[in-house]
Formats: C-alpha cells, sequence, structure tokens
C-alpha cells in the first residue's frame, strides 16, 4: 500500500484529482489531495496576494500529515509548489511524479517558465490579481459531457502572486528519485513544454503517455497505473 499525495495546476483544486484517487483507492492505496490557498471554491475577496511560500507550505503540511513516506504527484503548475517542497521534506518522500508538470530551476518564478516564442510577462503584474478560468471543452480533450460539466462547475480563479515568486533551491531535494510524465496532446505553449526541452538538453530521462494535458481527470485509470508502475 503506498500514500499519495497529489498536487494540482492551474484553476484546479483537490477536486480535480476525484477520479484518480478513486482508481488508486480502488488498488488499496490510500491518497491526499489538498486545495492551494486561495484555490478554494468560496475564496474571500479580501484582496490579499497569496504566495508561493504559502503553497510550498500547504504541500509540506499535506505530506507530513500522511504520517508515512509517500509518493507526491505535481501536475502542471502544481510542479512549482511541489519541487521547492521537495526541499523541506525530502525525507518524508518515496517518489516524486511530475505529470505534464512546469518544474523551475533556482531563482526562476513560474511567469518565467514558458517555452521559446511566448512573449514574456509585463514587469508590473499585482501579485494580488486572480487569473480567471475558461471552461474545457472537446478541444482539451474533454469528451465526456459528464465529466465537462462538473468540470467546468468547478473551476476556480488561479492566484497570480505565487508566480512572481521566485523558487529556492538547494541540493536538499537531489537524493529523491524523481519521474517525469509528459502528455503528448498537451500545447507547445504550455509551461511543461519547457520542462520538457530542458530534460531532453539534460539528458534526464522521461516517459510520455498518449493523451491531453488533463489525462489525470479524462484517463484515470491509464494515469493509476502510471504511478503504480517503476516504484
Amino acid at each position: 500500500m503506498t500514500h499519495f499525495v497529489l498536487i494540482h495546476g492551474a484553476f484546479r483544486g483537490g477536486w480535480a484529482w476525484e477520479p484518480l484517487s478513486r482508481e488508486l483507492q480502488a488498488r488499496g492505496h490510500e491518497v491526499s489531495a489538498p486545495t492551494l490557498t486561495g484555490c478554494e471554491a468560496e475564496r474571500p475577496p479580501d484582496g490579499a496576494a497569496v504566495t508561493l511560500d504559502q503553497w510550498v507550505n500547504d504541500v509540506v503540511h499535506a505530506v507530513r500529515g500522511a504520517g508515512e513516506p509517500v509518493v507526491l504527484v505535481a501536475h502542471s503548475q502544481g510542479g512549482i509548489p511541489v519541487r521547492c517542497a521537495v526541499e523541506l521534506c525530502a525525507d518524508a518522500l518515496e517518489q516524486v511524479v511530475y505529470l505534464d508538470a512546469a518544474v523551475p530551476d533556482h531563482g526562476e518564478r513560474g511567469v518565467d517558465l514558458n517555452p521559446p516564442g511566448v512573449p514574456p510577462p509585463p514587469d508590473d503584474l499585482d501579485p494580488a490579481l486572480s487569473i480567471p478560468p475558461r471552461p474545457v471543452g472537446a478541444e482539451q480533450g474533454f469528451t465526456d459531457p459528464q465529466l465537462t460539466e462538473f468540470v467546468n462547475a468547478h473551476l476556480v480563479s488561479t492566484p497570480l502572486g505565487p508566480s512572481l515568486d521566485q523558487a529556492v533551491l538547494t541540493d536538499a531535494g537531489n537524493g529523491v528519485p524523481a519521474r517525469f510524465v509528459f502528455f503528448t496532446q498537451t500545447p507547445a505553449t504550455y509551461p511543461c513544454q519547457l520542462t520538457r526541452s530542458r530534460l531532453d538538453a539534460r539528458g534526464i530521462e522521461y516517459s510520455t503517455f498518449d493523451g491531453p494535458h488533463d489525462s489525470p481527470l479524462t484517463q484515470p485509470a491509464a494515469i493509476a497505473e502510471i504511478l503504480l508502475g517503476q516504484r
């Protein structure tokens, strides 16, 4: 039995892992899927900026709360706080799995993680802002009407603040085994594509899965098998 801690990406919350959680639990595993600060369904409109440190603390709290070594899984933007959290809880991690995730280098901000050809962000972004979501549909790989309705009913705005803070990385997490999985139908402009090109340049192995960026939602059984392999 393995305890998985699942960290969601932009415009999502812990709810986005429900299909995958059911698959893992049906196979006898435990799952924790926290919602990062500021991504709650009913976030108070107080105008306060959310920070990357808060997201990192959310991840560390979930890992420590498991009470046993866990497999920490990041999807998409969740790769940023997860990579930073590895520095603080490496002793509690069995493995880290990055699913189509943006993974920063030391000193980088989330807004810096754009593939070549994508315009850089403005310099005067307000960290208290939130980015509104766009509805999903067939173009994003959602072909099940019920799933599409569920996702669109739960989408939330994503706080900008964490993407404006620099990642602080050392060698503390270097000993934690890491796996990288990229989805073949993800658009070329997504930040995870920069991570993939860096792995190519650095000679670091990764695997691919034939599916859209939201494969954990659209193809949870297949993603569960990926997570349960090579552990």
